[in-house]
C-alpha cells in the first residue's frame, strides 16, 4: 500500500489487506498514521449497506447539482422562479440525505411516491428553467427506479440485486 505522511513522504507499507484499518509508523519522521482500507471496508459492508451508500451518494451529487444550476437560474430574470424552486428543493433533499440507510423502510415509500413530484420537475424546469434540469430529473428518476429495484435493501427482506 502506497502511503502519504503529512511530512510530504510517500513510502510503501506491507499491511493487511483485508484489515479496514491499519497503524503505520512512517519511515522518515515516525508519525503514526491510521490508514483506512477502503476496499476492504466495502468488503465488508453487506449488499445492502452498498446499495444504500451508492443511493446517498447520488442523492448528494443530485442535490449539490440541482442547487448549483437553481443559483444559475436566480440570475437570470426568465429562470428565476425555477431557480428558487430548486434552491429550495436542493436545501431539502441534502438535508433529508441522513435519513437514507439500510433497513429504513420510509426510503421505498418516499420514491414510490416521488413520481408526481419528478414529472413537476420536468415541467417547471422545462418551461420556466431550461434543458438541464430535464437531464438532472432524469437522473432522479433512474435513482429512484434503482431505489425500487433493491427495495429489499431497505425493507430488510432479502439480499439484493446490487447490479441493477
Amino acid at each position: 500500500m502506497n502511503i502519504r505522511c503529512s511530512c510530504g513522504r510517500t513510502f510503501d507499507a506491507s499491511v493487511d489487506m483485508s484489515a479496514p484499518e491499519v497503524i503505520v509508523r512512517c519511515p522518515s519522521c515516525s508519525q503514526v498514521l491510521r490508514v483506512r482500507n477502503r476496499k476492504a471496508t466495502v468488503a465488508a459492508m453487506s449488499s445492502s449497506d452498498v446499495v444504500a451508500a451508492k443511493v446517498k451518494r447520488c442523492e448528494i451529487i443530485s442535490g449539490l447539482l440541482w442547487l448549483v444550476i437553481g443559483a444559475v437560474q436566480v440570475f437570470f430574470v426568465y429562470t428565476a422562479a425555477a431557480g428558487v424552486w430548486n434552491v429550495i428543493n436542493a436545501i431539502l433533499r441534502l438535508r433529508s440525505v441522513g435519513n437514507i440507510r439500510a433497513g429504513n423502510p420510509e426510503v421505498v415509500s418516499w420514491y414510490e411516491n416521488r413520481r408526481t413530484s419528478l414529472i413537476i420537475f420536468a415541467v417547471v424546469n422545462l418551461v420556466l428553467g431550461g434543458v438541464v434540469g430535464v437531464a438532472l430529473v432524469a437522473f432522479d428518476w433512474w435513482v429512484r427506479d434503482y431505489v425500487l429495484n433493491n427495495k429489499s435493501a431497505f425493507m430488510g427482506d432479502s439480499v439484493p440485486a446490487v447490479g441493477k
